[in-house]
């Protein structure tokens, strides 16, 4: 059954696997596959893995993480970081980590004009000396769900997971080379196609990240 959200399950994914394949006895293996192949997909921007996240500041703190945002500590790269104030949008610059700490001095709090990513944590600088509205946009890492949930990775790129780890498996557990060389034209094609779909959904022809 589909979750709560309407999207297949990863339980779904791995029978249709093991039904493709025609072999029930491999659930062990074929969920290793489907979870390898999310893995190596979690680097890879597509247009379901980019998010817009909020949180306000807070005086006398400068770092954030989990309990601000929740995709804070999965950042993969980050697009822009801005401020608001009154209305108005400022931009925040990136600046090293080793800068801030240097420049650093909590007796001096103010508005922040800077930020660093350091140690899975937002670092604002200066200090906050009120609260603000801070406002990313980024590349989130889409973690692998639960048996009985799906996300985007069963949903809008089962057909990727799926033919990279049929893939895997014909290459390591069935020792098919033929059934390895279809699934692999199969996953170029499907990698393409949420490729260009998500080119055309960012509307430059391109993406560009500032990873971190």
């Amino acid at each position: 059954m589909p979750d709560a959200q309407n999207r297949p399950t990863l339980a779904e994914l791995v029978a249709e696997i093991e039904d493709d394949i025609e072999r029930a006895d491999l659930e062990p293996q074929v969920l290793r596959a489907v979870e390898r192949a999310i893995r190596h997909y979690q680097p890879v921007r597509f247009f379901f893995n980019e998010q817009i996240l909020t949180f306000v500041t807070l005086p006398g703190t400068d770092v954030y993480g989990s309990g601000d945002a929740s995709a804070i500590p999965n950042l993969m790269a980050i697009d822009s970081a801005v401020l608001i104030e009154n209305g108005q949008v400022l931009t925040l610059r990136r600046i090293p980590e080793t800068s801030i700490e240097a420049l650093d001095d909590p007796a001096a709090p103010s508005r922040p004009c800077g930020f660093s990513y350091f140690d899975r944590s937002l670092r604002l600088w200066p200090m906050p000396s009120g609260e603000w509205t801070v406002r990313l946009t980024a590349h989130v890492l889409l973690p692998v769900p639960p048996l009985d949930e799906g996300n985007a990775w069963t949903d809008e790129a089962g057909s990727l997971i799926a033919a990279s780890a049929k893939r895997h498996l014909a290459l390591n557990s069935l020792k098919d080379a033929k059934l390895a060389q279809a699934q692999g034209v199969l996953v170029s094609e499907e990698e393409g196609r949420l490729r260009a779909r998500s080119n055309v959904i960012a509307s430059s022809g391109r993406i560009a990240a500032h990873d971190l």
